[in-house]
């Protein structure tokens, strides 16, 4: 038998970890668009992955935001 326990996270502890994660995708697409490899179709497919991600956890973080009344 297995239990199961729930952690609810506060929006600030969202807000936070989903910033950190932009950060992270952003630092990450950026490190595919400076690489001496060049920008290659390789390249081109992880800028626009990791730039997508970094969007969205973006957004995440900007609601969270929004919902403990701090400013976007």
């Amino acid at each position: 038998m297995t239990t199961q326990t729930e952690t609810a996270m506060t929006p600030q502890e969202i807000g936070a970890h989903a910033l950190a994660k932009a950060v992270k995708y952003a630092d990450r697409a950026d490190r595919y668009a400076t690489s001496d490899r060049g920008t290659d179709e390789f390249n081109h497919a992880r800028i626009a992955v990791y730039g997508g991600l970094a969007a969205v956890y973006a957004e995440v973080a900007k609601a969270a935001a929004a919902l403990t009344g701090g400013s976007a």
